[in-house]
């Protein structure tokens, strides 16, 4: 008798663990309860669900690169409009029947064009500044102390684009800079070129996005590496020429120093773009609205007669078209890049439903065969607990005779 209830309590303990086992299986929708119970198997489910969980990483990453992506295109667009109005009111103002009231009206209407200009590039998104470049908690343009007297707009950030990774260990670059937006390439030349020249206070930006400035001397175009320090060792151009820059009269606008340079045919293919601040451009076409001339520092100069006024109009209309065509070239680059972490996003999705299957075909429960076997181990414990009835009614009797 004791053998047999042994025996009996041995079954029970045993179907309560295949109970424990189908419970959890049922109840998480997994196979596995503890790593031991399979080894292999384990190894693989935990390999597939850390890909699973970089995947949705990637995931929540090109989501939010898609909302910075999508206000960028808004934002460009706003700022297309407001050199279209620019355009628009230079073209007035050369009317012969606007007199200077008028174009007074137009400057005014300018300074508000010019405002929206500034948050439009300034735009900022959850703390990231979205044409700043590497550093996207830098604020993009920076208004000069002084920027009610001088209209001085610079630009903080730089010509290098964040990279954002679409799948491990790839990466593609996020938006444009304002490089893109509210500046036009005044002159370019490639590795060999000879006579490359540039305005002072225009930026000079390679194909890789560095940076070059001229010495403290003025005799040298010096590289500089995305953390705004001078490369290591140091490279440099000799400035070959230069032409003395010139203060406004009323008889003449301000005339900028300019520099030239040839660029080293080694290493081929490198391209050089001087980057001409569009903001100093329109900050001259409200001065000349407002009847003066401009100062190097910005500054209004001396009162100057119409046909300079209409001449700093008309060349403030072709350099408005130039920004236009830049800020649209600098649209479609944008368009171009958004595209691609839409069709990354699309690949992501994608593989986040594999691993979903995999993970549920490699790791997870057959629910059918579980309702089976619940089915048949509820059957087991009626026959176990009938026959442990049945064995102890016959014990009674025996003990009653």
């Amino acid at each position: 008798m004791i053998d047999q209830t042994s025996s009996m309590l041995y079954h029970i303990d045993n179907l309560n663990t295949e109970n424990e086992r189908i419970s959890y299986q049922m109840a998480s929708g997994k196979i596995l309860d503890q790593g031991s119970d399979d080894a292999m198997l384990h190894a693989r489910v935990i390999s597939l669900e850390d890909d699973l969980r970089v995947t949705e990483g990637l995931k929540l990453q090109i989501e939010k690169t898609r909302a910075l992506n999508d206000t960028a295109d808004t934002n460009i667009a706003e700022t297309k409009m407001s050199l279209e109005s620019i355009k628009i009111d230079l073209l007035k103002s050369l009317n012969d029947g606007m007199d200077r009231s008028d174009k007074l009206a137009l400057a005014t209407n300018l300074r508000g064009i010019r405002e929206n200009l500034v948050d439009r590039v300034n735009v900022e998104v959850d703390g990231e500044y979205l044409f700043t470049g590497s550093v996207t908690t830098k604020p993009t343009l920076q208004k000069d102390k002084n920027f009610d007297q001088n209209g001085q707009v610079d630009f903080g950030g730089d010509g290098f684009l964040r990279k954002i990774a679409v799948q491990p260990g790839s990466y593609r670059d996020r938006g444009v800079t304002a490089y893109d937006v509210s500046f036009y390439t005044a002159s370019s030349a490639t590795s060999g070129d000879s006579g490359f020249t540039f305005e002072d206070g225009e930026r000079i930006i390679d194909d890789n996005g560095n940076e070059w400035k001229l010495n403290n001397a003025k005799d040298q175009l010096q590289q500089y590496d995305h953390n705004g320090k001078l490369t290591d060792p140091i490279e440099q151009i000799a400035i070959t020429g230069n032409t003395a820059e010139a203060e406004a009269t009323s008889t003449s606008q301000a005339v900028r120093a300019t520099y030239t340079l040839d660029i080293p045919s080694s290493p081929s293919g490198r391209l050089f773009e001087a980057k001409h601040n569009y903001f100093d451009d329109l900050n001259i076409i409200i001065n000349a609205l407002e009847g003066n001339a401009t100062l190097l520092d910005g500054t209004k100069g001396d009162v100057i007669q119409n046909d300079l006024v209409d001449a700093s109009l008309q060349k403030g209309l072709d350099q408005t078209s130039k920004q236009y065509d830049a800020t649209n070239i600098g649209h479609g680059k944008l368009g171009g890049r958004n595209n691609v972490f839409e069709v990354s996003y699309d690949k992501i999705l994608t593989q986040e439903t594999h691993y979903n299957i995999l993970i549920q075909e490699t790791g997870g429960a057959d629910l059918a065969k579980l309702a089976m076997e619940s089915k048949s181990l509820e059957m087991t414990y009626q026959a176990l607990y009938s026959t442990i009835a049945k064995m102890n009614q016959l014990s009674l009797m025996n003990y009653l005779k």
